[in-house]
């Protein structure tokens, strides 16, 4: 009976051998002579064992999905398409996954260490849908050993969380999610959600848990996609999960990674990698979800207390997915063992002109907060409480200005006042309420003819273009469609650190249309950099779960969130706010209609309008801080 197919090295150049332990004896084969026959049959049995989509279960849930007990099953249904039944692999997928296969196993291999042991399996989940899973067990030894973990859509073959270990010997365990590379399950979950990690996380440490190998010790590890499933696995609370080491990444579909405000961001393309059939630029139009933005909150806040495994994120103000470092580490930091660290990057190398270098370095004491995967599964972190680093942007063409360094807190928010700023008539933005009984601006918004996106934290940086970041927003000044508000240059320096909000009063004569912002630092010479843009559906008006249509000639009053920031406005520069209604590719483009239509040849010309009255201000809200808090930080 065969009860273990392994795969070792015994050097670099020489041969590769398949041993094959049976019950009574080890045979030795030729790896070149054998091994690719048995990976495809493998694959293809693997394939062809595969269940078909099961039928979504439609008995009654609790109100929120959140509220689930990990401990049971919930099954999510997709919506916003339809209940697509897996078909069998057609010859051609077959071949290219026994390919991809067989390369990412010898790329694998190639860089573990020499005798290393190499299992596949299809774990089982709590509903019976299988997973594929690739195991690689230390060449010596008999354990038990921690295990490091990688669970993604993406491929599977990727060992760089192995590394982090060093000489550390330990289990490096590889898995496709459900209906991806080699997994069962596809069409069992809502392609619009994460929320199927975090049973399925659960499902996944419990089982390695129980392996003779496994000393109880799971550390899951990744980057941006790779990142998804160690960050909702943390919510399971399962007591084998030592440590999560992420970064660029967020655990909720919706609020992190596809929609802003309910407007949906470019990103939102990304979940045909979780199974939905999407495009950049499909129709109809607008695609909406209604979402239960407090549900996802008080669940996180409920959880966050019974949390027992070590935090690791690094995000950056640029970065797609940058509030859900914060969001995390606001109700995990009272526990004690949460590091999360915002650098001014974004999701790769920014644009602009403006290059942020610190004048100083984190401490040694904060980074004792930072405990990875080697100093959490190899021993015992210190106990060295929470810690969030943040990067206070400031001015980098003034070497005097303040800011430009490195910032500790053990809570978020940190400490602020929140400050608004109002839209005057006369595009000003002033600490004074207008006192106008009648004020507004307007504009038209063609969908046609769309503001074209322009830095900000929309997209994975292209090395060529360098579209993300604080990119000078000027090439757009001659559009009709953005209205513009700014300060007079600053007698003193203006510090926030937190959340930014824009609260319009708007009106239109389209029953739906989308508004956006943008907060814009303006620099002396002219340059207006992006700090943060954001857009909102207006038909949620009333909140994310409570769309409603406009009336034509009433005035909605929007709470716009765009996210967080930490940056000094220097003395001499300008506060400034560009409001309009599109940004693309960054936002979906909004056909100026309630109901969806399948072309833009049916989308409407909105006139919009913003209103600055004494009874219906807009106003910028910004966290601002006490000058003392960070000056003098960088001596």
């Amino acid at each position: 009976m065969l009860t273990q197919m392994s795969e070792q090295r015994r050097g670099r150049g020489s041969s590769t051998f398949l041993h094959i332990r049976c019950s009574r004896c080890l045979h030795v084969v030729d790896w070149t002579a054998l091994a690719r026959v048995l990976f495809l049959v493998a694959g293809a049995a693997a394939l062809q064992a595969a269940e078909p989509a099961k039928k979504v279960d439609k008995s009654p849930k609790t109100d929120s999905t959140y509220e689930s007990d990990p401990g049971k099953y919930v099954a999510e249904p997709s919506r916003n398409q339809e209940e697509r039944v897996r078909k069998p692999a057609r010859p051609s997928e077959r071949s290219f996954l026994e390919n991809l296969n067989a390369a990412g196993l010898k790329s694998v291999m190639a860089e573990m260490p020499e005798g290393t042991w190499h299992e596949f399996v299809m774990m089982p989940l709590r509903d019976g849908v299988k997973l594929a899973t690739d195991i690689f067990l230390p060449a010596s030894g008999d354990g038990p050993w921690p295990t490091v973990l990688l669970r993604t859509q993406y491929s599977r073959w990727d060992s760089r969380g192995f590394r982090s270990m060093g000489d550390e010997p330990c289990v490096l365990v590889l898995q496709n999610v459900r209906g991806k590379y080699g997994s069962e399950g596809a069409g069992t979950f809502d392609s619009l959600s994460f929320d199927s990690d975090i049973n399925d996380g659960h499902d996944t440490l419990d089982w390695i848990a129980k392996q003779k190998w496994s000393n109880g010790k799971v550390g899951m590890w990744g980057p941006s996609g790779h990142g998804i499933a160690p960050s909702n696995a943390m919510w399971s609370l399962n007591p084998h999960l030592t440590v999560i080491d992420v970064n660029v990444t967020g655990d909720n579909a919706y609020l992190h990674w596809t929609f802003s405000n309910g407007a949906r961001r470019f990103l939102y393309s990304w979940l045909s990698q979780r199974g939905l059939e999407t495009g950049k630029g499909e129709w109809p139009r607008p695609t909406t979800r209604p979402f239960d933005d407090k549900a996802y909150y008080n669940f996180i806040k409920k959880k966050a207390p019974e949390v027992k495994t070590y935090y690791r994120m690094k995000a950056g103000w640029f970065d797609l997915f940058s509030e859900a470092a914060l969001d995390h580490f606001a109700v995990l930091a009272p526990g004690g063992r949460a590091f999360a660290q915002v650098g001014p990057g974004g999701h790769g190398k920014i644009g602009g002109d403006l290059e942020f270098k610190a004048r100083n370095r984190l401490s040694a004491e904060a980074m004792k907060s930072s405990r990875g995967l080697k100093e959490c599964l190899a021993g015992e972190p210190q106990d060295a409480g929470s810690c969030l680093a943040y990067y206070l942007m400031g001015d980098t063409k003034d070497p005097a200005a303040p800011g430009n360094v490195w910032m500790t807190t053990d809570r978020w928010p940190v400490e602020h006042t929140p400050t608004s700023y109002y839209m005057q008539l006369d595009g000003s933005l002033t600490l004074q309420v207008a006192t106008e009984e009648e004020a507004c601006l307007s504009y038209d918004y063609d969908p046609e003819d769309p503001v074209p996106s322009l830095g900000g934290n929309y997209d994975v940086s292209d090395p060529k273009r360098l579209q993300i970041g604080p990119l000078d927003q000027r090439p757009l000044k001659d559009r009709k469609d953005i209205l513009r508000f700014a300060t007079a240059p600053l007698a003193e320096p203006v510090g926030i650190t937190g959340k930014v909000w824009v609260e319009l009063h708007v009106s239109s004569d389209a029953p739906d249309t989308m508004f956006t912002a943008k907060l814009v630092d303006v620099y002396p010479d002219g340059y207006e950099a992006v700090i943060r843009e954001s857009a909102m559906l207006a038909r949620y008006h009333r909140g994310l779960a409570q769309p409603a249509r406009l009336k034509n000639g009433e005035i909605y009053k929007l709470a716009m969130d765009c996210w967080s920031t930490a940056l000094v406005f220097n003395k001499g520069h300008r506060i400034a706010v560009h409001i309009s209604s599109s940004s693309d590719p960054a936002y979906e483009v909004h056909p100026n209609t309630y109901e969806q239509v399948p072309s833009i040849a049916e989308a409407k010309v909105a006139r919009n309008t913003v209103h600055m009255s004494a009874d219906h201000s807009s106003k910028l809200i910004l966290p601002v801080v006490a000058k003392e808090t960070y000056t003098g930080v960088d001596r």
